[in-house]
């Protein structure tokens, strides 16, 4: 009986065990970072097909592939422009997962993430408290010094919304405009406000 049979299915054999890949190493880390670029600009393409705008279904796979990527390490800022693209959509889910595409990137691509200011302020506005919370989160979580001049006036309009969750997250968005910036948080009042 070999050594490698007391291994349970699907695990990891340890090593120098014989029951893996002795040639792993042999791969050079290019390989895999060459691999992914070519798929990055896959995806990029499948974000501008016109057919993938129609299908929303399709549409969330290709931008939940690109949170996987991003989630791994890749780096996928190259698609910013696909991304901010996607953001004009009444599915929530892709709403989500393109905020949070914007909040990893907004502090190693200051300039991109400004970008989508307006888009984000115009959301706060939205009809659906839902949508609101979320533009209002993503917008305080950028944590950029000079997106404070557009935070304040959406903060000042969440903490008096009909809708709980938006007052609850304008309150989080005070904090994390403190840790920001005090001297614009003591300039808009704030504490008088609460």
């Amino acid at each position: 009986m070999s050594h490698t049979s007391s291994i349970p299915p699907g695990a990891i054999p340890p090593p120098g065990s014989g029951g893996g890949n002795s040639d792993l190493g042999a791969v050079p880390d290019s390989y895999f970072t060459e691999s992914r670029k070519g798929e990055v600009n896959e995806l990029r393409t499948l974000l501008r097909n016109f057919a993938t705008e129609r299908d929303q279904n399709r549409k969330r796979d290709i931008i939940k592939k690109v949170i996987a990527y991003m989630t791994l390490g890749i780096d996928v800022s190259r698609l910013f422009a696909e991304m901010m693209l996607a953001i004009e959509t009444r599915d929530l889910v892709v709403k989500k997962m393109v905020y949070l595409f914007l909040c990893n990137y907004a502090t190693s691509h200051p300039e991109l993430a400004q970008m989508c200011t307006n888009t984000l302020v115009k959301d706060c506005g939205n009809d659906d408290p839902m949508v609101r919370g979320l533009a209002l989160r993503a917008l305080c979580s950028l944590r950029l010094p000079q997106m404070v001049e557009y935070i304040s006036e959406p903060l000042r309009r969440s903490l008096t919304d009909g809708h709980a969750y938006v007052r609850k997250t304008g309150v989080m968005g005070i904090l994390k405009m403190y840790h920001l910036d005090s001297d614009a948080f003591e300039r808009c009042n704030f504490v008088d406000i609460l």
